[in-house]
């Protein structure tokens, strides 16, 4: 009885070893795509430089966790026009190549435009002017991994994730 005791005790303990378990110490709705749309304004951007202009838009929905374990995403529609263009992306544009990129940090994400013409900020943000920004949120419980999942390609993400249009 000892023995088969001792087994057991044995056995319990390299089974607990073998065990991988993670923690990601998410509280509150932690399965919840958070997705929201943004009117882009020439005026929302302020030129950091002669090359970038940066426009901050606050979200609260990001939260350390959402930014360290994550994922978030940015698409651009123009203005008239039905397609989603997914972030980062560049466009020609009055002889300039003009990229549009985002960073996110807690409760904020920021669209940046970057030309390689100095002195070009005003023209390259009157390009974005009126279109539309879409930034959605996936925490790391229902982040959907697998072979053929294309991030880039918006009709296929909000399907995956339910996002209203």
């Amino acid at each position: 009885m000892r023995l088969l005791k001792s087994f057991l005790i044995l056995l319990s303990l390299l089974t607990l070893a073998s065990c991988t378990i993670y923690d990601n110490n998410v509280e509150g709705e932690a399965d919840t795509v958070y997705s929201s749309t943004i009117n882009v304004r020439s005026n929302d951007f302020i030129a950091q430089d002669e090359f970038i202009s940066v426009a901050e838009y606050g979200w609260d929905n990001l939260d350390e966790e959402m930014v360290d374990y994550g994922m978030v995403l940015g698409y651009l529609r123009f203005e008239g026009t039905t397609a989603w263009q997914a972030l980062p992306f560049s466009v020609p544009f009055e002889n300039d190549l003009v990229n549009l990129r985002y960073s996110f940090d807690i409760d904020n994400f920021s669209l940046i435009i970057e030309g390689e013409l100095s002195g070009n900020n005003q023209a390259n943000e009157n390009l974005f002017d009126r279109d539309v920004l879409r930034v959605i949120a996936i925490p790391p419980s229902v982040i959907v991994k697998g072979k053929g999942i294309d991030y880039r390609n918006y009709n296929r993400i909000s399907e995956l994730y339910g996002i209203d249009n």
